[in-house]
Order: C-alpha cells, then sequence, then structure tokens
C-alpha cells in the first residue's frame, strides 16, 4: 500500500510541475537579414532552429525557410551542428532537393552565432533544371 501511494504521489508531482524553466527562445537575423529562431529545451540543449534564406541560382534565385530538429550531428548546451538533405514538391511538376548545413554556439553574452549553407537541385520529371547554392551565410540571435 505505501509504495502506491508513493507512486500516486511522484506522479502527482510529474503532472502538476510547471514547464521547465530552462526553456527559451532566441530570435535574431541572417546577413540577409532574414528572421532566425533558436528554441531550447529545459536541460538547455537545442531542439529547434528555424532559418530563412535566399540562395542565388544560375537562373534567379530560390527563396525558402529550413527547420532543424534533433537529433542533431553533434549538440552540447553551447553549441550544435547538423546537416541534412530533405525535398520539397514546387508548382508545375517541379521539386527541390536541399541539403543543408548549419552550426551553432552559445557566446559569453548569451547569443547564438553561427553559419548556414545549402545546395540545392531543382528537377522536373527527375532532369535537372536548375541549381542553387548560398554559402556561409551567418546569423545570430539573442533571447527574447
Amino acid at each position: 500500500m505505501r509504495i502506491t501511494l508513493a507512486l500516486v504521489a511522484v506522479c502527482g508531482v510529474v503532472l502538476v510541475a510547471p514547464p521547465a524553466a530552462g526553456a527559451k527562445t532566441w530570435r535574431g537575423k541572417t546577413a540577409q537579414d532574414r528572421p532566425v529562431m533558436v528554441r531550447t529545451s529545459g536541460d538547455g540543449l537545442v531542439k529547434r532552429v528555424r532559418i530563412s534564406w535566399r540562395a542565388k541560382c544560375r537562373k534567379g534565385n530560390y527563396t525558402s525557410t529550413t527547420s532543424f530538429v534533433p537529433p542533431f550531428d553533434a549538440s552540447t548546451t553551447a553549441t550544435f551542428e547538423d546537416e541534412g538533405s530533405y525535398s520539397v514538391d514546387l508548382r508545375r511538376g517541379l521539386r527541390a532537393r536541399h541539403t543543408a548545413f548549419l552550426s551553432g554556439s552559445l557566446d559569453a553574452k548569451g547569443v547564438w552565432r553561427g553559419t548556414f549553407r545549402v545546395r540545392t537541385r531543382v528537377t522536373r520529371n527527375g532532369r535537372f533544371v536548375d541549381s542553387c547554392r548560398l554559402k556561409g551565410e551567418r546569423w545570430s540571435a539573442k533571447e527574447g
């Protein structure tokens, strides 16, 4: 009976506990003046990064937003790094395949800073249409 009461008491504490105090959101801009958002969980690890970007293509520009979520390739409470690929269906039968890389570190002033790069290959029915690239775009985000 004591074990049951102890489990009920622990479950009750867990259910009424407030959200993690360490969860925070940082907002900022890239060097292109596009929005960046970094969100951490209660343990201080990054749980989401969203970055807007514009890449130069052979036939114009490509504008998009990319989100990064765990598991990251590397992650501590002061640094993170991730790389991956994803595809997006566009209008008129076009498809974009993005390979993106993002890194960031939390400086002594509490500002996240890092770089972002992306390569994009645009196809229609599997045939190459265009390629785009953004090299080493710097970004920063402050809490708030």
